[in-house]
């Protein structure tokens, strides 16, 4: 659950919940004579013994290969198949060191694979529960439109902390159920940044659904990171 502040279109803003609306499932694994299975992570593999080590140490993999049929260079019989618990992620250089201080580059790529241009890359930080709240726009999109136009990614349910806070959405779903469209939330002072929950995640554009029964509601959160666009016609 993380909260979200949200203004409406009089202004008025208020700190309110937003949750997954996905449902977990339990599974569980059971073997051939019914006994409850799990999963565990095994060492298959240590930085001293993985093909490039053995290349650097043999020198082509023609003579990797003859080392292998005459022994067991890339098995380390001490190590390998321990159970792992408790682990955690290192970068190494190409030599195998670990690296402490990293930089972090944003890389495009043509359709045919070919470097564009590199810069480093910037850390989005979050902007949903900060001093200045998610605008309402006033810009909005009926739905059959946003589902052609859009790839929705997940969503969030926007729910009221209290009296006030149900008032304050209930109106909003109201408004939105009545226009039977998506309203474009966004951050920033103007609505127009995309929204983003955790520091160096995914940025999204928002569409706000809202729906009422009686005096229920449910204020839908709708999240999309890519546009869908009709290709170009070669021919035209």
């Amino acid at each position: 659950m993380a909260e979200i502040n949200l203004s409406d279109n009089r202004g008025r803003d208020a700190v309110v919940n937003a949750e997954s609306v996905t449902i977990p499932h339990e599974y569980r694994w059971i073997d051939s004579q019914q006994h409850q299975v799990g999963t565990r992570k095994i060492l298959r593999s240590t930085a001293g013994n993985d093909i490039e080590t053995l290349i650097r140490e043999h020198g082509d993999l023609d003579t990797v290969a003859e080392a292998l049929i005459n022994g067991d260079p890339e098995v380390d019989i001490e190590t390998y198949g321990r159970f792992l618990s408790e682990t955690s992620r290192a970068y190494t250089n190409p030599d195998g060191d670990i690296v402490h201080h990293l930089s972090r580059w944003e890389v495009v790529y043509s359709p045919e694979g070919e470097e564009i241009k590199r810069k480093p890359l910037d850390v989005e930080e979050p902007n949903v529960a900060g001093e200045v709240p998610l605008a309402w726009t006033g810009k909005k999109m009926k739905k059959v439109d946003a589902i052609r136009k859009f790839v929705f990614s997940g969503k969030m349910q926007i729910q009221h902390i209290n009296g006030l806070t149900y008032d304050f959405l209930y109106q909003m779903a109201k408004e939105l159920s009545e226009s039977e469209s998506f309203m474009v939330l966004g951050g920033g002072a103007k609505g127009t940044k995309p929204l983003v929950f955790r520091r160096g995640g995914l940025s999204y554009r928002g569409f706000l659904e809202g729906r009422i029964e009686t005096n229920r509601y449910a204020l839908i959160l709708h999240l999309s990171n890519m546009e869908l666009r009709r290709p170009e016609d070669d021919n035209a």
